[in-house]
């Protein structure tokens, strides 16, 4: 049986936080791999700011390359309709009966996950894996966990240690629509530091978020 971890997400763009999270699951959890699946249509988001799935998986496609173990994956972009992590893991389940799955989060993720759609199906499809954020701590990050196993006896939610990269997708966007009319050294470097260099040049290229 292969140790599956699923890092989704809508990747708007990826950037090196995302590599940061996965990397640190992949070793302390010891995942066979990583599958790096964008949404779809995100049930939870605006998503008047979000382009195209072939561009933001082309996007994650780029920035694993150099990890053997982590995989792109289009199988929400696939699907129709809105994106529901319950609805994906119960269809991979059923594809990849031999796998067990790992659903790497983020603990912004984790302190709604009562709204999500049916967490009491949710956990019973995967064991969660929980990434520390800047802004929650991790006491709180404890005390939604213990909340969750207490509805559901059999839920299992682990903490991922990993470093804290102070980068968001929203703040690369504003990042990037800034540097179209402001060439500052603090807005490259910034953009050069948390978004892989073959990503940066796609969006260029493509002229994304501008």
């Amino acid at each position: 049986m292969c140790k599956i971890g699923i890092m989704g997400g809508t990747f708007n763009p990826i950037h090196k936080g995302h590599i940061q999270i996965a990397q640190s699951a992949y070793e302390q959890y010891h995942l066979d791999e990583v599958w790096f699946m964008p949404n779809h249509i995100p049930a939870y988001k605006d998503n008047t700011e979000i382009v195209s799935g072939i561009d933001r998986y082309h996007m994650v496609e780029m920035a694993i390359e150099p990890y053997a173990y982590f995989k792109a994956s289009d199988f929400e972009l696939k699907q129709d309709g809105a994106t529901y992590t319950c609805n994906t893991l119960a269809l991979l389940k059923k594809i990849y009966p031999q796998h067990e799955f790992y659903f790497i989060m983020g603990a912004d993720s984790l302190i709604h996950f009562f709204q999500w759609k049916e967490p009491g199906q949710l956990v019973n499809l995967a064991t969660f894996l929980v990434a520390a954020r800047d802004d929650v701590s991790k006491s709180l990050i404890v005390d939604r966990m213990h909340a969750i196993q207490h509805e559901f006896n059999h839920a299992a939610f682990y903490v991922v240690d990993c470093p804290i990269i102070r980068c968001s997708s929203s703040e690369i966007r504003k990042k990037l629509m800034q540097s179209v009319v402001e060439k500052q050294e603090s807005i490259m470097s910034y953009l050069n530091t948390y978004l892989d260099e073959d990503v940066l040049a796609y969006i260029r290229q493509k002229q994304l978020y501008i």
